[in-house]
């Protein structure tokens, strides 16, 4: 053989040799995650440091949705595998691993962290239309709440606790319904309820408003069921708006069902917060208040007018309090008045981390006070920036 031929063939077996990592058993050890992709994903996925995986999700997915994401492509190396697989659900608010596993059993660990991309733009609350409603159940008690499911985490009605005074023979329907409008789409009902004598006796609870509120509603003992105001956030909107319609009832009435003085009221607020720890500080408000009929559809446009250090000029003596059951409330106050003021932050220096946005058919609700039957619809709701 020509001995230039030769050593071309000798110089690519090399090669080739030096491209294989089987063992001697003649089974590969290749286990490198060469391509990866999230679903919601934006932009390239970055794989840096040889283990740790970077990609990025507009800011509503990073916000809403990041404890429940999937990888919707994974390629690896030749016959290696990949666990979790492609499909699975997991939780990203931390960096999640990913073991590829060679075809000679040997493993490699990748990490994989979820960044936050956009600018937020137009970022609008998931089921801000109020459609989506599911069957519920806590324990023997079922009931109708606003989500698509159980895992769903903005928004969030009083249903659980109110449930269980149905199931305990109150003369009541829930109080937060979906309400069929005339095109076929759902809004959100809230209607005032008189629970009975039982709830009435059993916490002076014996008055359930109808609402609707970004958060959660935490059952603990059912005597202290309350919500929990507030889902992470970090925009800074001028206005809000949403359809609606209101019919106020006449007796007002307090948790114990006693008469009270004054006329009911419907409420519709937005705050916005910056949370560090213990510690709040209020930057924003937008809050509209109303005692007056609505018969017919309106749009309601309510401007959020934002806090320099102190309470923002203009707004109502009641959106300046603590709210009962807010990140820094008092539940044990009776009386609404004796509620201390919020702690103001300055937007020029701050950044909010939560909002806050409730509806609800009877505006001091959260003391159990309220005229039942007073009912109020909404649906469309949405940030303008």
């Amino acid at each position: 053989m020509n001995k230039k031929l030769f050593g071309y063939l000798f110089l690519i077996g090399v090669l080739l040799a030096g491209c294989s990592t089987e063992d001697h058993f003649g089974q590969l050890s290749d286990k490198e995650i060469l391509e990866f992709q999230l679903e919601e994903q934006v932009g390239n996925t970055k794989i840096t440091d040889d283990t740790i995986i970077n990609v990025t999700v507009p800011e509503d997915v990073y916000l809403f949705n990041l404890t429940n994401l999937s990888a919707s492509s994974i390629k690896v190396s030749d016959f290696a595998t990949v666990s979790p697989k492609v499909g699975e659900k997991q939780d990203f608010s931390q960096p999640v691993a990913y073991t590829v596993t060679a075809e000679d059993g040997s493993t490699k660990v990748y990490y994989v962290t979820v960044l936050r991309g956009g600018d937020g733009g137009d970022l609008q609350l998931p089921n801000s239309s109020f459609e989506l409603w599911h069957d519920a159940e806590h324990g023997e008690t079922k009931y109708i709440d606003i989500g698509l499911d159980k895992d769903s985490k903005t928004w969030a009605t009083g249903n659980q606790g109110a449930g269980f005074a149905i199931a305990l023979g109150a003369n009541a329907v829930l109080p937060s319904l979906p309400y069929k409008r005339s095109n076929g789409e759902n809004a959100a009902e809230l209607a005032t309820q008189n629970m009975g004598q039982l709830a009435a006796a059993f916490g002076g609870k014996g008055v359930a408003a109808g609402s609707i509120f970004t958060g959660r509603f935490e059952i603990g003992i059912v005597t202290n069921a309350h919500p929990v105001f507030g889902v992470p956030y970090t925009q800074t909107p001028i206005a809000f708006e949403v359809d609606y319609k209101y019919s106020p009832a006449e007796e007002m009435l307090d948790g114990k069902l006693n008469t009270v003085e004054g006329k009911d009221a419907m409420d519709m607020y937005l705050i916005l917060e910056k949370r560090e720890g213990k510690n709040v500080k209020r930057l924003g408000v937008g809050w509209f208040r109303s005692g007056e009929e609505q018969a017919d559809w309106k749009t309601q446009k309510v401007d959020i007018k934002y806090a320099q250090g102190k309470a923002p000029e203009g707004i109502e003596e009641y959106a300046k309090h603590v709210l009962k059951y807010g990140h820094d409330g008092n539940p044990t106050v009776t009386d609404p008045t004796k509620m201390l003021e919020a702690t103001w932050g300055d937007i020029t220096t701050d950044k909010p981390t939560h909002i806050l946005v409730v509806f609800t058919s009877s505006y001091q609700g959260d003391y159990f006070i309220g005229a039942p039957g007073s009912k109020l619809l909404v649906d469309n709701f949405k940030l303008i920036y």
